[in-house]
């Protein structure tokens, strides 16, 4: 009976400390995605993110419907600015803000376009200039893959437009 109380009074405690970790690594999370923003907007000479609880609500929310799967094409015509990173096992928020951030070597300010072949809409979407607010989220989906979900208001990479 002992070691039966003793496995459940266990169980408790790791499941607290899980959630614990959980919420604390989403804080950790949300301040690498703003703090990484933010810092790209300054190479650039763009006003920071704030950031939006509603937004990260959202970013939740589309995060929580690719989780079964990683289908991430899953309400993508929705009214935000929207950028993804999933990767296997390891893929950190601070590493899917780098990949983003990293694009820049590709972007062509000039002729405001990407090297062939490559993609710059992470990036561009980062540092468009009218987009002012921004809310993230995450989660472990498919064989505990990480995904990445940060969305921003008013949506930017607008044909024709630079971003900055």
């Amino acid at each position: 009976m002992r070691l039966l109380l003793f496995s459940i009074a266990l169980l408790y405690t790791i499941t607290f400390l899980l959630k614990s970790y959980s919420c604390q690594n989403q804080d950790d999370d949300n301040k690498t995605f703003l703090n990484g923003h933010n810092a790209a907007r300054r190479e650039v000479g763009v006003d920071p993110y704030t950031w939006d609880k509603r937004l990260e609500a959202y970013a939740q929310d589309y995060a929580n419907k690719a989780k079964s799967d990683c289908n991430t094409d899953k309400g993508s015509k929705g009214p935000y600015g929207l950028n993804l990173a999933s990767g296997y096992e390891a893929l950190s928020s601070w590493q899917a803000m780098d990949g983003w951030a990293n694009q820049k070597s590709d972007y062509n300010y000039t002729s405001n376009s990407c090297a062939k072949g490559k993609d710059c809409t992470a990036y561009t979407q980062v540092v468009w200039r009218k987009s002012i607010r921004l809310g993230c989220g995450g989660v472990a989906c498919g064989a505990g893959w990480p995904l990445y979900v940060c969305v921003y208001d008013p949506a930017g990479n607008i044909p024709g437009q630079k971003p900055y």
